[in-house]
């Protein structure tokens, strides 16, 4: 069959009507039940009968309209694809990030790229996870950088490496002497049943991270009371850094800590807990080589760091 046909066999049986299609497709009619008519010899199948409330497919009709629409779709991912990729090669990189460790290296990151790809236009943005799988299925976005996709099999994901789970405490809790040092761990292991009681800082159901929580405290049997909610990792650290509550944390916001006498750092969990991170794409075996560079000095310099 020709992509023209799946069009037509699919309007047809989508209308019920020959007049509808021909008229949604922009041919003539005759034309239409030709075509039809044609793929019906060459298939030795009935796919349509005509009734009473028009047109019904038979068995075989309605394979075929589940067939064809199997195949739009993909041709319709396909068309997609090919336009983000010549977008690219259009000398643009279109780049969503989340607002988490990664993102304080991200000057650095620019700057290197700028210096191997000078005349390809860097465009970055910063979204919440879920805003940036749906920037990569639109087309919007070029390569996204999260922790997990929330569906997965719905782009291409790539695990870059995992981060650390931590608790950061206020210091005035006096939990320091708590820590045990635990190789190959970067800070302390506390227990997490030592806060039992304590009124915790956590992000909020919109934030990603939270199911993440929500999964560490059940693995470990732990029931936090909870004082406040804030919209981002950030902001839960920010009201630890003043002394409001413990939070949990991603190890690279460590970065983001400007008071760090006023907080306590903890790896916790048993093992102790992490979460992915990882790129995506729509297909990254089919990325440019701009885009799989700029994933390398993405991942490079912090590594580094």
């Amino acid at each position: 069959m020709e992509i023209r046909e799946f069009e037509y066999i699919l309007s047809v049986i989508r209308n019920r009507s020959f007049s509808a299609a021909a008229a949604e497709l922009h041919i003539s009619q005759p034309a239409l039940s030709k075509y039809v008519a044609s793929l019906e010899r060459r298939l030795g199948l009935k796919l349509l009968e005509r009734t009473n409330k028009g047109l019904v497919p038979t068995y075989a009709g309605e394979r075929c309209y589940a067939c064809a629409l199997e195949v739009s779709e993909r041709m319709e991912r396909w068309r997609a694809e090919m336009e983000g990729i010549a977008a690219m090669q259009k000398n643009r990189l279109r780049v969503g990030v989340i607002r988490n460790d990664r993102q304080y290296f991200l000057p650095q990151n620019i700057e290197r790229f700028r210096e191997r790809y000078p005349d390809i236009e860097l465009n970055i943005t910063q979204q919440l996870s879920k805003d940036i799988e749906s920037g990569i299925l639109n087309g919007r976005l070029d390569i996204g950088f999260v922790s997990e996709p929330s569906i997965p099999g719905s782009v291409d994901y790539r695990t870059l490496g995992k981060n650390y789970t931590l608790l950061a405490a206020p210091a005035a809790m006096g939990l320091a002497a708590e820590g045990a040092e635990k190789e190959p761990l970067p800070f302390p292991w506390i227990d997490i049943h030592l806060l039992d009681g304590a009124a915790f800082v956590l992000q909020d159901e919109s934030c990603r991270f939270r199911s993440y929580i929500d999964d560490f405290f059940e693995h470990e049997n732990f029931f936090p009371k909870i004082k406040m909610t804030t919209q981002s990792t950030v902001d839960a650290l920010r009201f630890t850094e003043l002394g409001v509550g413990p939070s949990l944390i991603s190890d690279g916001y460590i970065h983001y800590l400007s008071l760090k006498e006023k907080v306590d750092i903890f790896c916790v969990g048993t093992p102790p807990a992490t979460t992915n991170f990882g790129v995506i794409a729509k297909n990254l075996a089919a990325l440019p080589k701009c885009a799989v560079d700029f994933i390398d000095i993405y991942m490079t310099d912090q590594m580094r760091s």
